[in-house]
């Protein structure tokens, strides 16, 4: 620490207030910079003070400060001037990286994203904890028999096609009434073998006595790695990228579960994600975070999660990418730190944010003010139904009709998240679960059916060819082995039975048995009767 002081000399520590260690903006600024320029692992920094500490690699050798003019410096002033803007060149290389075409199936799509070698994992580990946890999830199952590729892809079928039908009770797919009843459905799965796999559905598992993970997302990690992998190397965004949080609801008890009164979904699981907001791709989601519970350290969460996501979610720092988001992100240190990294910034803002300007004054509709940085920063504040305050790095106050050319690009650039939401939003493949690993898998993997890398076709009928394709010709709803259902007896032998004179008696030790004449005509009775000549429950 001592060394450190040394090579910066205007960096200096408060003095400590109420117990905690507050680190100067302008210190912290400097090691935020210096870890994400050095290439090479240097000194390993530990500023510690009680409880509270901050780990940083940096090499001391390499904290250069590049700007004189920095948040939180005694030169970084706001001035009543226009911004002149430095719009860095685009460098990036966009489009579809697999290799896909308009003539792809919605299948081979898929399979860019949600890979073999995942698939033969969610297998294995499904196997794994169905012999682990042999319990069936009903008494009138049967043994758990294992599961192969082929199934589970039906089993992703089937949720697709729940999607696009959307029941109030999945088990209608099932019904023995003609109007509810889903034949195909019916044919490729019986209901006890997609309850056994939907109770089964597992991802990663500890080993007999292995110690339990500090990561809190040990559980779905596997998932969450392959298709961040994925999304990376499959697409390429353009210039224009978001960042913004997704919410999937869920009120199961968990650590990290957010709650929101503002919302909707009050409690809910939160992702942040990094999507493409212009082109054909709009909405496609190049990598993602899942929120985990709050991170206590002395780097502002909210830039930690734009800096991961833009370095080593998919190294885009550095390459001219233009980045929109909202005002919980916005700050002008994290957008100094993206211009000193070649990427430009728009995003809305609050005005009581640190070292955003104090004195910008609208009164009526339609008037703007604005002060910009002598590091081509504009801070703007207009006035329409409400107070609108944007922060840029490649914008002037010029206006555009009657508002001003950030706020409708920003519009336009902003969408990129809340599209791709919007899409998985029509056909949902999530269902009611308590089971917080299992609601995220489906809720990141209508992330996955995404239509637009190759083909030219309307979401639905994307959804309805992926959906004919991973059912294949899968069909086991008709084997005897799963059914519980008996096969139906002809009309004439019903009648003989009905003439028939039963030898009727009480079952022993007053058990139940279910009655053979109601399961021939498709209902389910149990009886405390039996006939004692064919040993076959019977109503009296």
């Amino acid at each position: 620490m001592d060394n450190l002081i040394q090579r910066v000399p205007s960096a200096r520590l408060r003095r400590p207030m109420s117990k905690n260690i507050n680190i100067t903006l302008q210190l912290l600024y400097k090691v935020i910079y210096s870890t994400f320029t050095s290439e090479k692992p240097g000194l390993h920094t530990i500023l510690r003070k009680g409880k509270r500490r901050c780990e940083l690699n940096c090499q001391c050798a390499q904290i250069k400060i590049k700007s004189a003019n920095a948040p939180g410096t005694k030169n970084f002033t706001w001035r009543r001037k226009d911004n002149v803007p430095t719009r860095y060149g685009f460098s990036g290389d966009p489009g579809v990286k697999a290799a896909l075409d308009i003539t792809c199936s919605p299948l081979e799509i898929l399979s860019s994203l949600v890979t073999d070698e995942l698939l033969e994992h969610i297998v294995r580990e499904t196997n794994w904890y169905a012999v682990a946890h042999s319990p069936a999830a009903s008494s009138h199952m049967g043994k758990w028999t294992p599961t192969s590729r082929q199934e589970v892809l039906a089993y992703l079928g089937i949720r697709v096609v729940m999607g696009l039908w959307k029941p109030v009770n999945y088990r209608d797919f099932w019904s023995t009434n003609r109007v509810l009843r889903h034949e195909l459905v019916a044919e490729v799965m019986t209901r006890d073998r997609f309850d056994q796999l939907t109770t089964h559905l597992h991802f990663s598992h500890l080993e007999e006595g292995a110690p339990l993970p500090e990561d809190s997302m040990w559980k779905l990690q596997p998932i969450v790695n392959s298709l961040n992998d994925s999304f990376r190397s499959v697409f390429v965004p353009g210039q224009d990228i978001a960042i913004d949080e997704s919410l999937c609801k869920f009120r199961g008890r968990l650590g990290f579960k957010t709650y929101n009164p503002t919302k909707r979904a009050r409690f809910r699981l939160k992702v942040y994600k990094l999507s493409a907001s212009t082109g054909p791709a709009a909405g496609y989601t190049s990598c993602f975070e899942v929120y985990t519970g709050k991170d206590r350290g002395d780097i502002p969460s909210f830039t930690k999660v734009v800096l991961h996501l833009m370095k080593f979610g998919g190294g885009f720092l550095g390459k001219g990418y233009q980045l929109f988001v909202d005002n919980w992100y916005t700050l002008p240190t994290l957008f100094h730190l993206l211009q000193s990294h070649r990427t430009n910034a728009v995003g809305t803002a609050r005005l009581n944010r640190k070292f955003m300007p104090k004195n910008l004054v609208v009164r009526r509709k339609g008037d703007i003010d604005y002060r910009s940085s002598k590091t081509a920063m504009l801070a703007l504040l207009g006035k329409d139904r409400s107070h609108v305050t944007m922060l840029s790095t490649v914008h002037t106050a010029a206006m555009d009709g009657d508002k001003p050319l950030v706020v409708k690009d920003y519009n336009v650039g902003m969408k990129g998240v809340d599209v791709g939401d919007q899409m998985a939003s029509y056909y949902p493949t999530t269902r009611r679960s308590r089971v917080w690993y299992k609601k995220v898998f489906f809720f990141l993997y209508a992330w996955a059916d995404h239509h637009a890398l190759g083909s030219e076709e309307s979401q639905k009928a994307f959804r309805v060819g992926l959906a004919s394709e991973l059912l294949g010709q899968f069909r086991e709803g008709t084997d005897p082995k799963w059914s519980r259902t008996l096969p139906k007896t002809p009309p004439a032998e019903i009648h003989t039975l009905r003439d028939r004179r039963f030898v009727v008696s009480r079952i022993p030790a007053g058990r139940r048995r279910r009655c053979r004449m109601c399961s021939m005509r498709g209902r389910r009775r149990s009886s405390k009767t039996y006939c004692s000549d064919c040993n076959a429950g019977l109503c009296t």
